[in-house]
């Protein structure tokens, strides 16, 4: 085709380049920071201070509040010297919002932060506790020597 038969299409010059990916960064940028869905589960136990381990893996000790990033089962066990062992598993629904085709708005197009929260609270029952299962990458390595290891409990 020669230049003569486009007449309705015109050449973008340097400034109209500028002004598209002005443009499209804006819209990259609005959507990159429009809402998601915090997904976020509270454990307690009374008394308080008791180990939590979620999926087999420590997380920190009760009262904790810890973000997870899929709905479905998931297993819990709570440990604290001179109590029985809880082992349980939660079963954290999604709410109508999470689900298809809805959640397509909720993660990327809606402009606020919605957070989702399961609140859990047990009651330890004195006892003998015993080791938990836990995951083998979270047992401590053997080269760690004994005051590392508290230290990581201390700030546990």
């Amino acid at each position: 085709m020669s230049a003569t038969k486009l007449k309705g299409i015109r050449k973008i010059g340097k400034g109209g380049v500028k002004r598209l990916f002005s443009i499209l960064g804006a819209l990259f940028l609005l959507l990159a920071s429009a809402g998601c869905v915090r997904r976020m589960v509270t454990i307690d136990s009374q008394p308080q201070g008791a180990q939590i381990y979620f999926d087999r893996k420590l997380i920190g000790k009760t009262p904790y509040t810890h973000e997870f990033f899929y709905y479905g089962t998931h297993r819990l066990e709570l440990v604290k010297k001179g109590y029985n062992n809880v082992n349980t598993t939660l079963k954290l629904k999604g709410p109508l919002y999470e689900y298809f085709p809805i959640s397509i708005f909720t993660e990327l197009i809606i402009p606020w932060q919605i957070t989702n929260e399961h609140k859990f609270a047990f009651e330890l029952e004195k006892g003998k506790s015993r080791e938990p299962v836990i995951s083998p990458i979270e047992k401590p390595q053997p080269d760690l020597s004994p005051a590392q290891l508290e230290h990581i409990e201390e700030r546990l």
